[in-house]
């Protein structure tokens, strides 16, 4: 064992965070030699029949991160990296051994999530991230790293504001299909992500069914989508849309879309928007999407302010009525995801582990 990688998720998983997860522990691979993994699948059977909160999984990590550390007295590792979620304990644990720790941390602003749920009416359910105390515990781990990684410059800025100490912007990667797939004949914007408030998928209902179109579709895919219906007649009442819900291949939404649009109020990323560049397509971008610094204004995409259905709607009728500067767009967004490719960005955090 030469490193520990640590994380909630499960590493591999076809989700942002899965394949996040995969090619950092990669990246470990590549730099250290043996690595061992500490993921959401392997820290489930010590979890099964206890109740869910964040810490629990810091503290069943931090006793197995002690058991793995009495197993190999001889050696230790040269380093943990740990993505996402709060490992306090552990991280606790291996500096009590002098281990160094990196950190990914794709955080954004906690206070302007807490404001969009309660701008919407509804009751912000993470008491860990909205109560001072209790965020000060939760994110106590970021604060001990000896490097601390963000996906953008924007999550940077929060987290050096909150006392993180040495902080390094590494963007999430991607990967670049082969082939375009032509433009569909019909226009077809299209959402791929979660339904959350702090996703503003209600300033993209609300932009569309503003626009009206007879002969085009909103394309909205991803978790919980599928039962948007009600609340889309609530909020939107016009405009065709197409509801995919959970999606096995997401080149399927890419693929099938003139355009990419992204609403978020908040969000540290936003891998979908890289993805979608890659698979050839422009996007339409909020501001409060981390990857909206990687967007060529004009030329590889828009990045309109955020909660702001008029300036969406005017990007989307715009991107409607000049389907040729899409395919040129969708090119120059292919060349510019080329820069972030996940071998590209292995090639960032070996780099940023010479440290240790």
């Amino acid at each position: 064992m030469t490193a520990i990688y640590i994380t909630a998720d499960t590493v591999g998983t076809p989700s942002g965070g899965g394949a996040v997860t995969f090619h950092e522990s990669e990246a470990l691979r590549e730099t250290f030699g043996e690595v061992s993994v500490l993921d959401g699948k392997s820290l489930a059977p010590l979890l099964q029949g206890l109740p869910e909160t964040p810490f629990l999984a810091d503290y069943m990590a931090a006793w197995k991160v002690g058991q793995l550390l009495k197993e190999s007295r001889t050696e230790r590792p040269k380093l943990a990296h740990f993505y996402s979620g709060t490992f306090t304990a552990t991280v606790r644990v291996l500096k009590s051994y002098s281990i160094p720790v990196s950190y990914t941390v794709p955080a954004h602003d906690r206070h302007a999530t807490v404001e969009e749920f309660e701008r919407l009416g509804l009751v912000y359910p993470y008491p860990h991230i909205k109560e001072d105390r209790l965020w000060k515990v939760f994110s106590q781990g970021y604060r001990d790293a000896d490097l601390v990684i963000a996906p953008s410059q924007a999550s940077a800025e929060f987290l050096r504001a909150e006392g993180c100490g040495q902080v390094k912007v590494i963007p999430h990667g991607c990967t670049i299909p082969e082939k375009v797939a032509p433009f569909p004949q019909q226009f077809t914007p299209a959402y791929l992500g979660q339904v959350g408030p702090d996703k503003g998928l209600i300033y993209l209902l609300q932009a569309w069914s503003g626009l009206s179109y007879a002969n085009a579709t909103l394309v909205l895919a991803g978790p919980g989508t599928e039962a948007l219906g009600p609340w889309i007649q609530h909020i939107a009442g016009r405009g065709k849309f197409h509801l995919k819900g959970w999606v096995q291949e997401a080149r399927e939404v890419y693929d099938g879309c003139s355009v990419y649009v992204q609403p978020s109020v908040c969000e540290s990323f936003g891998i979908e928007i890289l993805e979608a560049l890659a698979h050839g397509r422009p996007v339409i971008v909020s501001q409060g999407a981390g990857a909206s610094e990687l967007v060529e204004e004009g030329m590889t995409g828009f990045v309109v302010p955020i909660r702001d259905p008029s300036a969406l709607a005017e990007k989307i009728d715009w991107c409607r009525h000049n389907p040729d500067r899409l395919v040129e767009m969708g090119a120059r967004g292919r060349e510019r995801a080329r820069e972030f490719t996940w071998e590209h960005v292995r090639a960032m955090y070996r780099d940023a582990w010479r440290f240790a």
